[in-house]
């Protein structure tokens, strides 16, 4: 059984049905004026199979196209040029007045504030020009006019409040997610953030084989005896210190973040060659030999394993342990240095054997 997962949203699917309703009545009365009407001209039947279409439009379109310019633009404005064009009487009647009030009504599903004010401007434009034509400006009809104007301003201000609070929610929850994602200590993101990065640029990579990248993997060589001998306060200041450090030796658009404890990983986007990363990993060298002043001079180093983006890879996580891994052979052969990821050599046959089968089964 085939099972829908992109369901429509219940707000548009409300903005569906109230916009269908809308149109329907729009139809309903102008079928009913043309009924009384001997005889209808063919214009005039042109114009209900316009009516016809429109709706089938409303029925048939995509759901993130329902609020979209164009849509409403066709809705409202279309109905409102039916209603001129099919109106021949030398008198404002009843049934025109209705008309324009559900295509102002109509006016109001548009996304923007500037977007509805134009639209229902436009319809009140349209009334006051058919009241100009019949030289109706002075009399009792020309009272419309204000209430259309004060219904529109309702509808503006009604779209303003509702864009605020909307763009209120929308920065809450990225204050809210900032603070998720963002290491408490450093200020540099977390590993979460880290991992949606490298996703990110795992997608960009596969749409353009040419925007490869190299992720670093660091683990601070000399930290746990400054921590255990000086206290925790003086190894939160090495840390600090030296995430600093880290993103001074960033490149624009590239990432640090501070994957747990002493470990820190880095994200080097559009890498060219192997030395585009490799001159990240000896800036980080260089900087770390400068001693760090947390009430006497001490020094950290850093064993870094690198991985590319060309590695055989489904997940960010693959690349992280790509780089952990050649993180290790840094430290066995002497630390403070960086190793490139050897696939066949850091990762046990049968994980590669399974990593393999994954990335078929994804690209299949």
């Amino acid at each position: 059984m085939h099972v829908r997962c992109d369901p429509e949203r219940p707000d548009l699917m409300r903005a569906r049905a109230y916009l269908v309703t809308l149109q329907l009545m729009f139809v309903v009365i102008l079928v009913a004026h043309l009924s009384r009407v001997e005889p209808v001209t063919r214009l005039q039947g042109i114009m209900v199979m316009v009516l016809g279409i429109v709706t089938v439009i409303l029925l048939a379109v995509p759901r993130h196209q329902l609020t979209a310019a164009w849509l409403i633009t066709v809705v409202s404005l279309g109905d409102t040029a039916v209603a001129l064009t099919t109106m021949r009487s030398v008198t404002i009647e009843p049934w025109f007045i209705y008309e324009l009030l559900l295509a102002l009504v109509m006016t109001s599903y548009a996304r923007s504030v500037s977007k509805i004010a134009l639209f229902s401007g436009l319809v009140a434009g349209a009334y006051a020009l058919s009241l100009y034509r019949l030289s109706q400006l002075e009399t009792e009809h020309a009272l419309l006019l204000p209430v259309m104007l004060c219904l529109a301003l309702v509808f503006v201000g009604k779209a303003r409040v509702a864009q605020v609070e909307t763009e209120r929610i929308a920065e809450n929850e990225e204050q809210a997610r900032c603070r998720t994602m963002t290491d408490g200590l450093t200020g540099l993101p977390n590993r979460a953030q880290f991992l949606e990065r490298i996703a990110r640029a795992i997608q960009q990579s596969r749409a353009d084989r040419d925007l490869q990248f190299a992720v670093l993997f660091i683990d601070l060589d000399g930290f746990k005896p400054i921590n255990d001998r000086l206290g925790h306060k003086a190894g939160d200041a090495v840390l600090r210190h030296t995430a600093k450090r880290f993103q001074s030796c960033m490149r624009k658009g590239d990432v640090v973040a501070r994957y747990g404890g002493d470990e820190f990983t880095l994200l080097v986007n559009h890498v060219i060659s192997e030395d585009d990363a490799v001159r990240v990993a000896e800036r980080i060298l260089t900087k770390l030999q400068e001693p760090i002043d947390v009430g006497e001079p001490v020094k950290v180093g850093a064993s870094i394993g690198i991985a590319f983006s060309t590695n055989l890879h489904e997940r960010p996580e693959d690349l992280i342990r790509d780089a952990d891994g050649a993180m290790y052979r840094a430290k066995s052969r002497g630390k403070n240095q960086y190793v490139f990821s050897d696939q066949a050599r850091d990762i046990p046959h049968e994980e590669l054997k399974e990593r393999l089968q994954r990335v078929a089964e994804a690209r299949w």
